[in-house]
């Protein structure tokens, strides 16, 4: 097998780049088209089945909207036949000779001019068991016959309420979609039955608009269809219920007199009569829909074979210059390959090979700036080392590191404590404290407590030193760790030594300075506040473009610009020292370093 597989590459391998075009132009073209020609006529049929669906559904609430129309206004002309006093009064009077009646008949033309200014209705009939009335085209007696209707009793039951029913007329056998109601007097005795009868030429109007097998249902029953005599509407009333109520469903796809068809199905209740249930179907038969997409696939056929045979005398023709074209890149790439960056030929175009062409061009000269680049780099992070070395080593220059001084201090300390005097000896306690950590001091981070501590010592110096002149506060956030929280050595000292030399010392009043320590955005962020006399702000503008710039600090303390240097070559360039300050009010450096903790460091 894998013998066969090497001699068939080896043979296409072999074969001349332009007899592989042409190979290759037929094989994928014949494949592609039938892949691509089966696909878009699948999807087309299936854009086309869609939207005639999606029709479909618009014409079933077209449909339901007018009918709600005509059968809501139904309901308004009954509400006001039902509450018509002089209708009452006809009903429940004596007649004592037939042209008593005739008159009361000829004075009453209420059910007259419905019939008259809505075209909608076919006949507005009450059925009443009077026997003073005479019947006319209004007024009809109550027959057996009709009592025993299944609409009369449903009416009869109802006691007033609106009930919709697809009934008989006794004389013409002709069946309507009517409103059926009980009548009362003010007693509530029942004086009659309201009728009141669809057009059936409105309904069939609402269907006809639409070019598919539309139905409307009451209650399950077909009340006006298109083309009903082509319809099983015993059948098709059953499945439509069994649909419904199983899947709760408005369109689904089925057989339909042996027609693969869509059927939509919509339902709806009117307000009044909600014990009656209305449905819109609409049948749309599939190969209806797809018989002129079958057309234009059949067209489309045969127009792609007669441009497949025209484009391949054309892919022959192009063949050669593409061969030639490949056969001239090919040789300028040995020539990279072989180190030589330096192209002779030119390739004119912008087609493919003629994009490759810019490509190999473009790639030459990303390797020379690659390889200018890399030597950068390295000149960059020798100097870079280099200015983390001199930063280290200022912050060691400027340490107070003789033993012999905190030795002297030491002494100091208990020949006061020893004479009594505690004030002093303490004093000298917290500077030794400061000298010692100066004298371990090294480049490697320390905890943020050992920090804290050595902060807090200088603090109560400088407070002592100024005799309740001075007051500070140390703030720390309960989600900062104090002990686990690692940071360079020496941070916070010379910050909080600039607030007391250059804002405190020089304020008459009392002064205060406010430590805050807190997390925000993933950063450990400290602010050291001081209400000292402030900076002027041509003063605070050259101190922040130093920050920008990292310029040299050459005093001989480790000042804010070494602290912010430190920070940006340990931790990167996203972090280090911001100062806002206003002249007479005072000053806020803050701090924003990486939260790191012993187990990051070790």
């Amino acid at each position: 097998m894998k013998h066969n597989n090497w001699r068939i590459k080896n043979l296409i391998n072999n074969v001349k780049i332009r007899n592989k075009l042409i190979l290759t132009y037929l094989i994928v073209t014949i494949a592609t088209v039938s892949i691509v020609g089966t696909y878009l006529t699948t999807q087309m049929t299936t854009i086309v089945v869609n939207r005639a669906v999606d029709e479909a559904e618009n014409n079933s609430k077209t449909i339901q909207h007018r009918l709600e129309e005509i059968l809501n206004l139904t309901t308004k002309v009954s509400d006001m036949i039902y509450g018509d006093e002089n209708l009452n009064s006809i009903l429940t009077r004596n007649y004592t000779s037939y042209n008593e009646v005739i008159e009361t008949y000829y004075n009453y033309s209420v059910l007259k001019n419905y019939l008259k200014y809505y075209r909608e209705f076919s006949s507005i009939t009450v059925y009443v068991e009077n026997p003073t009335l005479l019947p006319n085209t209004e007024f009809l007696m109550v027959s057996d016959t009709i009592r025993n209707e299944d609409w009369y009793k449903k009416a009869i039951a109802n006691s007033g309420k609106i009930a919709w029913r697809y009934t008989k007329d006794e004389f013409t056998n002709l069946e309507y979609l009517s409103l059926v109601r009980c009548i009362k007097d003010n007693r509530g005795k029942q004086t009659g039955v309201l009728v009141i009868s669809i057009n059936p030429s409105i309904l069939k109007g609402l269907i006809d608009t639409d070019p598919s097998n539309n139905m409307i249902l009451l209650d399950g029953q077909t009340i006006s269809s298109k083309n009903k005599y082509e319809i099983d509407e015993k059948q098709l009333t059953k499945y439509i219920i069994k649909k419904s109520q199983k899947d709760d469903i408005n369109v689904f796809k089925t057989e339909f007199n042996k027609q693969e068809s869509y059927m939509i199905l919509n339902s709806f209740k009117i307000d009044k009569t909600l014990e009656n249930n209305f449905k819109i179907l609409i049948i749309v038969p599939i190969n209806q829909i797809t018989n002129q997409t079958n057309k234009v696939t059949t067209n489309s056929i045969v127009v792609i074979l007669i441009t497949i045979i025209f484009a391949l005398f054309i892919i022959i023709y192009f063949s050669k210059t593409i061969s030639e074209r490949v056969d001239i890149l090919r040789r300028e790439m040995h020539r990279v390959v072989n180190g030589d960056f330096y192209i002779v030929s030119r390739i004119e175009g912008s087609d493919e090979i003629g994009q490759l062409y810019q490509d190999l061009k473009t790639m030459i000269k990303s390797i020379k700036q690659l390889i200018e680049e890399v030597y950068i780099e390295k000149i960059q992070k020798e100097q870079l080392r280099a200015s983390q070395k001199e930063a280290e080593f200022k912050m060691l220059a400027n340490q107070i590191n003789p033993h012999f001084l905190y030795n002297t201090l030491e002494t100091i300390r208990m020949k006061a404590f020893c004479n009594g005097d505690k004030e002093i000896a303490d004093i000298v306690k917290k500077l030794g404290k400061i000298m010692r950590r100066n004298l371990e001091v090294s480049g490697k981070s320390v905890s943020l407590k050992s920090e804290l501590d050595l902060i807090e010592s200088y603090l109560q110096i400088q407070a002592m030193r100024f005799e309740g002149m001075v007051k500070y506060e140390l703030n720390i956030e309960s989600s900062v760790n104090q002990d686990e929280y690692e940071i360079l050595p020496l941070l916070l000292q010379p910050v909080v030594e600039n607030a007391f030399v250059h804002g405190l010392e020089e304020k008459r009043e009392k002064g205060t300075i406010i430590i805050d320590i807190l997390e925000k955005d993933e950063c450990l962020i400290i602010k050291i506040n001081d209400n000292g006399v402030g900076l002027e702000p041509k003063k605070l503008e050259k101190i922040n473009k130093k920050l920008v710039l990292s310029e040299e600090n050459n005093g001989k303390s480790i000042g804010m610009i070494n602290v912010n240097q430190r920070i940006k070559i340990r931790y990167g360039k996203q972090y280090g020292l911001n100062i806002e300050s206003e002249f007479g009010k005072g000053t806020t450096v803050t701090l924003s370093l990486p939260i790191i903790d012993k187990t990051e460091v070790l």
